[in-house]
């Protein structure tokens, strides 16, 4: 886990927001997390992506859709780790 990484992919506004909405909502389609948003489809997809690729959220194929949703245990790993970083 890359502490850095995933505090850069959580400074940006839109991606706390799309985290917020993930965790709020559980497990939500692409199309429904840009309800959202008032940004264009590839932007959310661009912030969507940042936040996979740094393990933040998980993606699932149904169909032609993706399901997102939060992957709740690096999460925890994360806030724990940053706590142990920052606390001692």
């Amino acid at each position: 886990m890359d502490l850095l990484k995933i505090s850069k992919a959580l400074a940006d506004a839109t991606r706390f927001k799309i985290m917020k909405t993930l965790m709020a909502k559980g497990e939500i389609s692409c199309s429904e997390l840009e309800g959202h948003f008032t940004l264009s489809q590839p932007t959310i997809s661009h912030h969507s992506k940042i936040l996979y690729d740094c393990g933040l959220i998980h993606a699932k194929k149904n169909g032609q859709h993706s399901l997102l949703s939060v992957n709740k245990k690096l999460l925890e790993k994360y806030l724990e780790s940053l706590k142990g970083e920052l606390v001692k």
